[in-house]
């Protein structure tokens, strides 16, 4: 029986990597994703970016695998980006300083500044993985479910502060 778990367990570790670069590598290729909505951030005058959501699934869910694009309308410096969504997400409930804390060094990982008409896309999966990718290219995976979802709350959660983006990338804006 003991035999039998390490072999499951050495199993596990050598197919674990080949499944989650075949899940991002699925995206990679726009297989299987479906559109759900869009939308674009507008600063007083001046859009920002343009956004849209994508599934593997017609309906938005955290239990599936999803996508954020953005089209950027604007230059954008990176503090800038990372000041803003530390303050997006401190307005989600549950959100504690101390993991703020911890997500701003996820975010100088993450974040890259944008010049306009950069593309950058969110890759989240069921699991609770996000990867960032700037221009087609990955920056990094980060591997924490809270801090994913807190940051793509910041389009994706009710307490969003663009709810009507919100309503355009979930597909529920009356035409």
């Amino acid at each position: 029986m003991i035999k039998l778990k390490k072999a499951l367990l050495v199993c596990f570790i050598l197919v674990s990597p080949a499944l989650m670069a075949a899940t991002e590598g699925r995206y990679e290729r726009g297989q299987n994703l479906i559109f759900i909505g869009e939308g674009a951030l507008k600063v007083f005058l001046w859009r920002v970016y343009d956004v849209r959501l994508l599934s593997d699934n017609q309906k938005f869910s955290w239990n599936n695998d999803l996508v954020l694009e953005f089209d950027y309308q604007r230059a954008l410096k990176k503090n800038a980006v990372i000041e803003a969504s530390v303050k997006e997400m401190r307005r989600q409930k549950g959100v504690t300083e101390k993991q703020l804390s911890k997500w701003q060094n996820y975010l100088q990982l993450a974040i890259k500044p944008a010049e306009k008409a950069t593309k950058a896309s969110l890759y989240w999966t069921a699991e609770g993985r996000i990867t960032f990718y700037y221009d087609g290219v990955k920056t990094v995976t980060i591997d924490d479910a809270d801090f994913a979802r807190a940051f793509l709350n910041i389009w994706l959660g009710p307490d969003t502060s663009e709810p009507e983006l919100r309503r355009a990338l979930l597909g529920k804006n009356a035409n």
